[in-house]
């Protein structure tokens, strides 16, 4: 996968990675946890929060949460620690070399990666790995934004200064920063028959003022703490005074008891047959 990560692994990143769950970010994948002893593969697991809930409905099975940050890996070995799930086991490693780490194909009841194939220069080739290691009758689970589709209230104007940055700053990088609305179409490039795909929309929704703290406080503070502001800077994007207009946008939106801010994502179940 990408060393080089947009955001970076900042606290103002982590905030938002350590506040996900299985239940609001693979929503789509829950149905299809139909047995205690499931064998999972989790790519790019980050801090491990969605990682150990998904072991937790899978208790009599095994969850092996993959990613390429060292330091990532050990938060998420401590948060499986502090909940006392001991059927997941976090490693270092790469979507693209995955029998590196003695894995073996068709082995895993559920692939599952959210939020990865944006960031990453070859989706497909990521995709194409993941149902390599997934057993027949198993599944592909994968989410991903599309963040041409976010939406907020009210027209804070700024804040499409925000929303036009990151997409520039994002596709520079090599990603997709709309990958969630082709993630099917990737899936049947990767082998998938269309008959075996399962495409859904996910949401999140914040609105009040907790929600508003939440979403548009780490925002706030990435735009000029984590890596974006590195990568938008250097990359000759934006000039660094200009990003504390932006800073001012998420916190008029937190501010405003009518604000509100949405977050559409594509999600496929891929059924490899």
């Amino acid at each position: 996968m990408s060393q080089t990560y947009i955001h970076g692994h900042h606290p103002s990143v982590l905030r938002s990675h350590t506040w996900r769950t299985a239940e609001n970010s693979c929503p789509h994948l829950l149905p299809h946890l139909n047995s205690r002893s499931l064998r999972i593969l989790d790519i790019g697991c980050g801090p491990g929060t969605i990682t150990v809930d998904l072991a937790a409905r899978v208790p009599e099975g095994h969850v092996l949460g993959v990613d390429t940050s060292a330091d990532v890996v050990a938060k998420a070995q401590a948060h499986a620690k502090e909940k006392g799930i001991k059927n997941v086991e976090f490693v270092v490693g790469d979507v693209y070399n995955l029998a590196a780490l003695g894995l073996h194909e068709s082995s895993f009841d559920v692939v599952h990666a959210h939020q990865v194939l944006q960031h990453i220069p070859d989706p497909l080739g990521a995709m194409r790995e993941m149902r390599r290691f997934a057993k027949i009758g198993g599944v592909v689970a994968v989410r991903d934004v599309s963040f041409e589709a976010c939406q907020w209230y009210p027209d804070v104007p700024v804040m499409r200064k925000w929303l036009d940055l990151y997409l520039q700053v994002a596709k520079g990088m090599g990603g997709d920063p709309n990958m969630g609305k082709s993630l099917h179409a990737v899936a049947m490039k990767a082998g998938f028959e269309r008959k075996d795909i399962e495409t859904s929309v996910g949401t999140w929704c914040f609105s009040t003022p907790e929600e508003r703290a939440f979403w548009c406080g780490l925002w706030a503070d990435r735009t000029v703490q984590s890596d974006f502001k590195k990568n938008a800077v250097t990359g000759g994007y934006v000039r660094e005074e200009e990003l504390t207009d932006i800073v001012e946008g998420w916190r008029e939106l937190e501010r405003r008891e009518d604000g509100w801010f949405s977050v559409v994502h594509g999600q496929v179940i891929c059924w490899k047959r």
